[in-house]
């Protein structure tokens, strides 16, 4: 059986409809915002075996999941040119909410974080139990020493956890009604290796945080860019239209509506921004150093630890490498 070497995290599918005229998209990398590059869907937004997996036998499979990936990206572009045409797809939601919920549980920016998070949760073990005299104390001025630890995580684990962040975005869609919403400004939309966004609109700009659920039932307001011209938008506001009528078309309201979903585009970003044609260079340099990243704030309980995760904006950290034995 032939291996598939190239597993993307942004689908191809996805890709082509950000496209120019001649195939090619811009790629705006956080680290190098100045400097796009162009290229076609296949030559970006991938890693070498990112959804390999070890198999009982002792070897490695690098299919299974990007077969199963494949079944849900293939009826992509079809839906898109249903919602381009503003024709009901209410008979598609399910590809809609599968293809979406993908895209925010298999990247970089999801798998990261739940990697960040299991390597708090052995810092913390570690703690405890040195704190119960389980560990040798550290040598005399590496107190810190625990804290100052680099934990690798085997990344097989986050492709585990993406179980659980699928099953977490059917809550969340239980929470939202969702419209289509066709841009027709000169402004186009972006998109990004992380395109699926939602925060708490009323908290302003400045103070919102990255995939915030307010549990007294707070408003919400999700973004996923479907294209230049296109975005589905879900909120809690929508609920009551969208549990009535489904999935409805509605035109952004002016440019400046544009840009500030653009300016969230940005910097929920992760390590990249895509985008159709130059001119975004400004907001995009703005958000250099912001994506949504894992914070963990322990708590001393006792002679234990609580510890609270969280998703804030803020610089992206080198992640300490996984070396199997």
């Amino acid at each position: 059986m032939q291996q598939t070497k190239r597993h993307h995290f942004v689908p191809k599918a996805y890709l082509k409809a950000f496209c120019d005229p001649e195939g090619r998209l811009l790629v705006y990398r956080k680290d190098g915002p100045r400097e796009p590059l162009r290229q076609v869907p296949d030559a970006t937004q991938f890693r070498g075996y990112y959804y390999s997996q070890p198999t009982p036998e002792g070897s490695q499979d690098n299919n299974t999941l990007e077969a199963f990936f494949s079944t849900i990206e293939q009826d992509w572009p079809e839906t898109v040119a249903k919602l381009h045409k503003r024709e009901d797809v209410n008979d598609r939601l399910q590809n809609i909410f599968e293809f979406m919920s993908l895209q925010r549980a298999r990247v970089p920016a999801a798998r990261d974080a739940v990697e960040a998070t299991l390597a708090q949760t052995v810092k913390d073990t570690m703690q405890v139990m040195l704190a119960n005299g389980k560990l040798p104390a550290p040598p005399q001025g590496l107190e810190d020493l625990p804290n100052q630890v680099r934990v690798s995580i085997d990344p097989h684990m986050s492709i585990h956890a993406m179980v659980a962040i699928l099953q977490g975005m059917g809550k969340l869609y239980s929470m939202l009604g969702f419209a289509a919403v066709h841009n027709t400004t000169a402004r186009p939309f972006l998109t990004s290796d992380n395109p699926v966004l939602w925060f708490d609109p009323s908290v302003p700009f400045d103070k919102q945080l990255p995939y915030t659920i307010n549990p007294d039932g707070g408003p919400v307001f999700l973004v996923f860019p479907v294209s230049p011209t296109l975005a589905l938008i879900g909120a809690t506001e929508y609920k009551d239209a969208f549990n009535r009528h489904g999935l409805l078309h509605s035109d952004v309201p002016d440019e400046a509506w544009v840009e500030l979903i653009n300016a969230q585009i940005c910097r929920f970003a992760y390590e990249a921004v895509l985008a159709q044609s130059i001119g975004h260079e400004e907001m995009i340099a703005k958000y250099t150093d912001v994506s949504p990243v894992h914070e963990a704030v322990p708590l001393q309980v006792g002679k234990g630890i609580a510890t609270f995760h969280r998703h804030v904006f803020g610089p992206r950290l080198a992640k300490p490498k996984w070396k199997a034995e």
